[in-house]
């Protein structure tokens, strides 16, 4: 529900067929006004940020604070009252919930740590987890005889190719992986049921990360982790920073390539031109997945934000520490700045899209991020060109969920 007078129901972040198809609810809100207040729960009334360059002020604008400390009790308990993903900022000091001076430096360690090399070096790994998930999922279609074979794109080669991706991003020994298949499946599907599940598995993990930063302080290898712990001086990060900085690097990178790699074959399977596109010129899929971003992004909207001081944001005012949400895909779908803001174009050219956020919050894992998205949905479509959706669309089921858009499940069927 809308307040400050505008209309009721303007959107519901939450509701079924506006996460299924956003577009009309992007464009009611770009007839309403940039910047809405609406109602989520009792006590939780944000500012709802739609506009391109009102979302690009409160992302590159240090008046916008992401630490919880920034805004009152009666917030955070509201907050709290969210399921899991909308308390990532209460939980642990990482990139995502400090400001500068405490922001920069971790930045800055994290930068060192993500080197060039270092990305670009996981292109081969990406390529090698993608054909070996795809190689048992090949194998399974051999087995059925025959017969038509039908596989979930989310649980059974998007998630685990993401949680792959991420461990070896971070340092994780092979062993252990079988552990983070099983914590990032749960991370993402407990939240469909409750929260105990959800807390149960990141206790699990903040737990194992302990023994691996000693290892790795004793040992260092070639991986972020080792390049964290031996970190010195101003750029020292103490264990409760380090763990919580890692643990937030898994939980935000798995979910949001999975989302990502998912909306884009479902992109594909709905829309035969786009499909018959990047079959005749497979390097089409940089750009495809660069407009899969713009319009079904898999972050709906970053972190919290609260102002410092009162302030006056898209004509409105807003008190300090007053909740803040970014919409990046109504931003990024602005009319004012994108023509025809919901025809998907993958040869669309000018002003960039905040899918990946902005300022000193950009997601630092973008490159990682389009390159997994690039590799695995070309490698899905040339191993599996006769793919198609097993149910229709309209019964595919999204997440509830407030910061990110994605479906449960993704059941396609491939021809025996």
């Amino acid at each position: 529900m809308a307040l400050d007078g505008a209309p009721d129901e303007v959107i519901d972040l939450l509701n079924p067929v506006f996460m299924a198809d956003p577009g009309p609810g992007y464009a009611r809100l770009h007839r309403v006004d940039p910047v809405t207040r609406v109602r989520l729960r009792p006590g939780l009334n944000p500012w709802l940020v739609c506009g391109y360059d009102e979302a690009m002020e409160v992302l590159s604008d240090p008046l916008f604070s992401v630490d919880p400390a920034s805004t009152g009790d009666s917030v955070r308990d509201a907050i709290a009252v969210g399921r899991a993903e909308e308390k990532t900022a209460l939980l642990g000091r990482h990139l995502l919930s400090v400001d500068p001076p405490d922001h920069t430096r971790m930045r800055r360690l994290m930068s060192r740590a993500l080197t060039a090399r270092r990305m670009r070096a996981l292109e081969g790994p990406i390529g090698g987890f993608a054909d070996a998930l795809l190689d048992e999922l090949a194998t399974a279609q051999g087995r059925s005889g025959g017969a038509e074979y039908t596989f979930d794109v989310l649980g059974d080669y998007a998630l685990p190719l993401a949680v792959e991706v991420i461990c070896e991003l971070i340092g994780i020994p092979a062993a252990d992986r079988p552990r983070f298949q099983e914590w990032g499946a749960l991370l993402v599907r407990s939240e469909l049921q409750d929260d105990a599940a959800f807390d149960g598995a990141a206790d699990e993990m903040a737990g194992y990360f302990v023994p691996l930063l000693a290892a790795r302080r004793a040992e260092p290898a070639d991986d972020l982790v080792s390049a964290l712990v031996t970190a010195h001086g101003e750029e020292q990060l103490d264990d409760y920073e380090l763990i919580s900085l890692v643990y937030q690097l898994f939980f935000a990178g798995h979910e949001s390539s999975a989302y990502l790699i998912c909306n884009s074959v479902l992109r594909l399977l709905r829309h035969p031109d786009e499909r018959a596109a990047l079959a005749a010129e497979p390097a089409l899929v940089e750009r495809l997945i660069e407009e899969v971003l713009r319009v079904d992004g898999p972050v709906k909207v970053p972190t919290w934000r609260f102002p410092l001081r009162d302030t006056e944001l898209g004509g409105r005012k807003v008190r300090a520490g007053e909740p803040v949400l970014i919409l990046l895909g109504a931003a990024s779908r602005d009319p004012r700045h994108f023509p025809e803001p919901d025809r998907f174009d993958s040869g669309r050219t000018g002003r960039q899209h905040l899918a990946f956020s902005h300022g000193i919050h950009h997601c630092m894992g973008a490159a990682v991020g389009r390159t997994e998205g690039r590799v695995a949905v070309g490698r899905l479509f040339a191993r599996f060109p006769d793919l198609e959706l097993a149910v229709p669309a309209e019964r595919l089921r999204w997440r509830d969920n407030l910061m990110m858009r994605g479906v449960c499940e993704l059941p396609v069927r491939v021809s025996g």
